[in-house]
């Protein structure tokens, strides 16, 4: 294996390992009296008002507001299957047709019929759903992919799911669990809904490992710059860590948090720029230019203070000037490629101007 490779496994290693902390890490407890404090005492800046984190993952709603939606449960809520279970009474209907499944069943097997593969994929353990929220979910690859710039708001969410969906940095989902669940959609989508309208609109303290960064990464980019094309932030501009939109203090980028759970996130690389992206291409194969068949504003800003221009495996702009690099997240903020091409003009000549 050549040095080249051995790279790209430990990247591709690195961006596994922390999709799943970030995953865990939203589990963690955070009470309101510590939000100068992650839960494993991360300083956070304190001059920032900080979200909590509930204590589990069926706290993010009170079970009252979820039966005045979907009805009396018939057992109370219980972390499992990666967020909270919620068992409901199960309909007359779908307890008929099970009888029947199972009479068709046994009545085949005493004819000698194989009946091993029947209820292959049928669950009927629980009958219910699952309520996941995700604090970090940046738009997915499959995006890119395609060349999705901006995604259209539906019903609150900036990308949409079968119920529920993403609105900035938090996704919210709910997955049936029986094979043969019946619920209304509505009743689901306006319960995701609520979930995603209680979620506090603030950044949250980061948990687990970040590493620190001396220099003051947020003077790359001014709330005035950020909020001409952001709009107005909730919070003033703040350092986050692990890669993501937590709050912490040392950390080596900046959020600019706006309305809507929307967070920009600006990450300088101090040096080996020009290697950064050409770690990122190789992975993913995902060049990052403006396409020449995208018309209006996005044409016209390949142009800027850098020499390369290049995308994240998270699709995240990356800029290369000399040895250094800007990482910009902006799928997850209030602005498109080209307000955030328009920022990273900005950004990208301050960091030119920090000396090492």
């Amino acid at each position: 294996m050549n040095r080249t490779s051995r790279w790209i496994n430990v990247l591709a290693g690195a961006a596994v390992a922390c999709g799943r902390g970030e995953r865990s890490a939203d589990k963690v407890s955070q009470s309101p009296a510590a939000a100068t404090a992650s839960a494993d005492n991360r300083p956070t800046d304190s001059n920032i008002p900080l979200a909590a984190r509930p204590a589990n993952d069926c706290d993010w709603i009170p079970v009252a507001d979820v039966e005045a939606i979907v009805g009396k449960l018939t057992a109370p809520p219980r972390e499992d299957e990666g967020g909270c279970v919620y068992a409901i009474p199960i309909p007359q209907s779908v307890l008929d047709n099970r009888a029947k499944w199972a009479k068709l069943r046994d009545a085949t097997a005493k004819r000698g019929g194989d009946t091993t593969d029947w209820d292959k994929g049928q669950r009927y353990d629980v009958y219910g759903f699952v309520l996941e929220v995700d604090l970090n979910d940046e738009a997915a690859s499959s995006n890119l992919l395609r060349g999705t710039s901006l995604e259209t708001t539906v019903g609150g969410w900036d990308s949409p799911g079968a119920h529920g969906g993403r609105a900035g940095h938090i996704r919210v989902s709910i997955r049936p669990i029986a094979s043969d669940f019946e619920l209304a959609r509505e009743k689901l989508d306006s319960l995701a809904a609520r979930v995603r309208d209680l979620v506090p609109d603030r950044p949250f303290p980061m948990v687990g490992y970040s590493p620190d960064e001396a220099r003051d990464v947020c003077a790359l980019l001014t709330r005035q710059e950020a909020e001409a094309v952001l709009g107005p932030l909730l919070v003033p501009p703040y350092r986050t860590g692990n890669d993501g939109p937590f709050a912490y203090a040392n950390g080596p980028g900046c959020g600019y948090y706006t309305a809507g759970h929307h967070v920009l996130i600006v990450e300088p690389h101090w040096s080996n720029g020009k290697r950064w992206l050409e770690l990122n291409r190789g992975i993913g194969n995902l060049i990052a230019t403006v396409s020449k068949d995208r018309s209006g504003e996005a044409a016209d800003t390949l142009e800027g203070p850098w020499d390369q221009a290049g995308m994240s495996l998270k699709g995240r702009l990356i800029l290369v000037k000399g040895d250094r690099a800007l990482e910009i997240g902006y799928r997850t903020s209030s602005t498109d490629e080209a307000g955030a091409l328009k920022l990273a003009r900005i950004a990208v000549e301050h960091m030119n101007g920090v000396k090492e």
